[in-house]
């Protein structure tokens, strides 16, 4: 009997060890998980993102360049192969980051190659509708991210940083950007009140495709901002397009503005142009020598840093009558916003590109 006794009190002992060691690994296990943030990508697919990212990895235009917007850069393990370093230093962010991207590993953005890296999530322009983008997350069991590379200022725009902000846990750092990039525009809006009487052309950007002079934008923001005419329509995409030489002669514009990357080009284009009497020699801007280059706009997509540069390059020469600031000054205050605590200022960074930077061109 009393055998019989102590053989239930072990028994009964080694349920309750069984008990509590399954309690402890359904409490650890619960412990472990990782906890997931939901964010909304650019295409409008939820994704789930594990709080703690440890590395990113980018494909396509302007993905690596919204990262480097975040304090992120350090999660950046490997860069893919094509498309950035066609003209890396064209783009602000790669020049200001190029001691740290320089150094990494280039990695094909093939689902194998993506797998072996084992990113903790994938960040993409490439992916243009909702299928594309979930194959190549069903391909690599990574959470898949995709923005939009074409974006301006506005809503959209806003949204998209505001949702990469909660992506990365960076929220304040997300409202900082946005409210910083709102004031300097409302800076320039606010006194330019009333439409210009003088045109300008924006021209010479590098988007799908050489740069040109007859490649001009008929949307172009910093005409916008500053209440000045556009010489051209706008295209149904909103983005830069081919026009006739003709088509520029009669629109007469009073000013252009070349964007760096195509600075050399069009300059070429235009000396050729007046030496065959085209006509081209009449229109108000060539006649009167009111022809700028501006910052790189169109480079693997919008450098949006360097747009609002131009922003203030184009107020300060159309309506600088109208502000305090300088020019320099405020081109300064945009690189902080972007990039906190670079020690790169406009002047480097203008060195450092294609062509003079903001500036005055001479035909």
């Amino acid at each position: 009997m009393e055998k019989n006794k102590g053989y239930a009190i072990v028994a009964i002992t080694i349920v309750l060890i069984a008990a509590i060691g399954v309690v402890y690994i359904l409490t650890n296990k619960g412990d472990n998980q990782e906890s997931e943030t939901t964010v909304t990508d650019a295409l409008g697919r939820t994704v789930n993102i594990t709080e703690q990212i440890d590395s990113v990895y980018c494909i396509g235009a302007c993905s690596l360049r919204l990262v480097s917007y975040f304090d992120a850069v350090e999660k950046i393990q490997a860069i893919e192969t094509t498309g950035t370093f066609n003209t890396q230093d064209d783009q602000t962010y790669y020049l200001i980051n190029k001691a740290e991207f320089s150094t990494l590993p280039q990695v094909a953005d093939t689902a194998e190659a993506i797998l072996a890296l084992n990113p903790s999530v994938i960040i993409t322009s490439t992916a243009e509708d909702m299928a594309t983008a979930d194959n190549l997350q069903t391909q690599t069991n990574i959470p898949v991210y995709v923005i939009n590379a074409n974006v301006e200022f506005g809503e959209a725009f806003y949204n998209q940083i505001t949702s990469l902000g909660t992506l990365f846990g960076e929220q304040n750092r997300a409202t900082e950007l946005n409210n910083g990039i709102a004031q300097m525009i409302n800076d320039i809006t606010s006194k330019a009140t009333t439409a210009s009487a003088e045109s300008a052309y924006a021209c010479g950007m590098f988007y799908y495709g050489g740069a040109s002079f007859l490649k001009g934008s008929g949307n172009y923001l910093p005409f916008d901002y500053s209440n000045i005419p556009n010489a051209i329509e706008p295209a149904a995409n909103g983005q830069p397009y081919v026009i006739t030489l003709e088509t520029l002669i009669a629109a007469n514009p009073d000013y252009i503005f070349i964007d760096s990357i195509g600075l050399n080009t069009c300059v070429d284009s235009i000396n050729e142009y007046i030496d065959a009497n085209t006509g081209l020699e009449d229109v108000s801007a060539v006649e009167n020598n009111n022809i700028y280059s501006t910052m790189v706009y169109k480079c693997y997509g919008t450098n949006w840093d360097n747009q609002l540069i131009n922003v203030y390059y184009v107020a300060s020469v159309m309506n600088g009558d109208l502000y305090s600031w300088t020019f320099e000054d405020k081109a300064n205050e945009i690189i902080q916003l972007f990039y906190p605590g670079t020690t790169m200022t406009y002047s480097d960074i203008a060195a450092g590109q294609t062509g003079n930077g903001c500036s005055a061109v001479t035909l």
